[in-house]
């Protein structure tokens, strides 16, 4: 069978987004994280959940890369429903939120007229 250019072309973007899924880029899903980054989209803003290992245990952090104006970004703590950082409009990396045994964190984000979006829990 010979291959158009274009077959290529498609051929070559469907590998880019399952390696994407692999690496843990692109959108975020509802799977349960380990350290890595993940983006997160809504309404225009865009921020990356990370997750770090430091001291022996997980900790994570959200670092908004689009902020237009009504973007707010925070860090859930999916066992209490509460946040641990913001909500927010500050476009900054929050700080490094504690994520070891017994607290499953989530980071979160939503734009103007738009739902919120977490990424995955940890």
């Amino acid at each position: 069978m010979r291959f158009t250019r274009t077959r290529k072309r498609a051929s070559a973007a469907a590998l880019a987004v399952v390696a994407m899924g692999v690496l843990g880029v692109g959108s975020a899903t509802s799977a349960q994280a380990a350290e890595g980054s993940w983006y997160i989209r809504s309404g225009g803003c865009t921020a990356l959940e990370k997750v770090e290992l430091q001291s022996g245990h997980d900790h994570m952090a959200i670092d908004p890369t689009a902020a237009p104006n009504g973007c707010e970004f925070g860090i859930k703590n999916v066992n209490t429903g509460g946040w641990v950082y913001g909500p927010t409009t500050n476009p900054s990396q929050s700080p490094w939120e504690y994520d070891g045994p017994g607290i499953t964190l989530q980071a979160c984000l939503w734009g103007p007229f738009s739902a919120e979006v977490c990424g995955p829990a940890n």
